[in-house]
């Protein structure tokens, strides 16, 4: 018997190493997929840039091309999240394993988005593709924050998981009006702006409330904040008051739920 038990005690650290090599790859593999995806499926014959499939339904709720640019350093901050899960494979906490999951699951979800978007278009699997990211980005930046024990990991993780988290948020009510002109049809003027107001409340609403649940996670607020700063820009020049109307309360609101948060944390 106490042999037996000495051998399944010598097992356990290299099965923990392995799992956390196995969890950590993936995680970097992922990571690095992603800025890959965004250029892979165009390139492979039968498909169509994602600025090509984006264009084609353009809508009110659509951030100006140049604000796409916060992709840059959302994609270098996961992998270096990655990286740093990699240098942690055999000391890794539950809370942190469990943060290098949901950052996964995000990861591939962004990428299945990309290749998806590129092959079919903006619709309703795309649609449920980049909801799934925003969830698993979300629940990553939620468990960061909410770690019994912070540790440099998990701090770096709420970094990096709130703005992907922030970004998804006002992204996903952006992929629901594409996804509405594209099974439904371009609307009137009029009508488009009305849905481009309630979805930006909505994003908006949703996105105070996560900054406030994330103890006013910066990153995340900046992120939702620069997407509905850039639709308040965009709406402002073409002429959509309404439109920029919204955006620019829904801007205001999350950066005051996030300060509120941040001078009166939750327990």
């Amino acid at each position: 018997m106490d042999s037996t038990n000495h051998q399944r005690n010598d097992r356990a650290p290299l099965a923990r190493e392995r799992s956390g090599v196995l969890r950590s790859g993936a995680m970097l593999l992922l990571a690095v997929a992603q800025p890959i995806a965004g250029r892979l499926g165009h390139r492979t014959g039968g498909a169509s840039s994602i600025e090509a499939r984006s264009d084609a339904v353009r809508g009110p709720v659509t951030p100006p091309k140049g604000a796409f640019a916060i992709w840059g350093p959302i994609f270098f901050g996961n992998v270096w999240l990655a990286w740093q899960a990699c240098t942690r494979v055999d000391r890794a906490s539950a809370a942190e394993r469990r943060i290098a999951w949901l950052n996964s699951a995000a990861f591939a979800a962004n990428s299945a988005w990309s290749l998806q978007a590129q092959r079919r278009g903006l619709g309703w699997p795309s649609l449920a593709i980049i909801g799934t990211g925003t969830a698993a980005a979300t629940a990553a930046m939620l468990e960061a924050e909410g770690a019994t024990h912070p540790t440099r990991f998990t701090r770096l993780a709420a970094q990096t998981s709130g703005p992907l988290a922030g970004w998804l948020t006002v992204a996903t009510a952006t992929h629901v009006d594409a996804t509405l002109t594209t099974v439904r049809g371009r609307p009137a003027p009029a009508a488009a702006q009305r849905r481009a107001v309630a979805l930006i409340g909505a994003a908006s609403g949703a996105a105070a409330l996560l900054a406030r649940a994330g103890r006013g996670n910066a990153g995340y607020a900046a992120a939702a904040g620069w997407g509905l700063g850039a639709i308040t820009w965009r709406s402002a020049r073409e002429g959509r008051p309404q439109v920029a109307a919204a955006a620019a309360a829904g801007l205001g609101i999350v950066l005051l739920a996030c300060l509120r948060a941040r001078r009166r944390p939750l327990r």
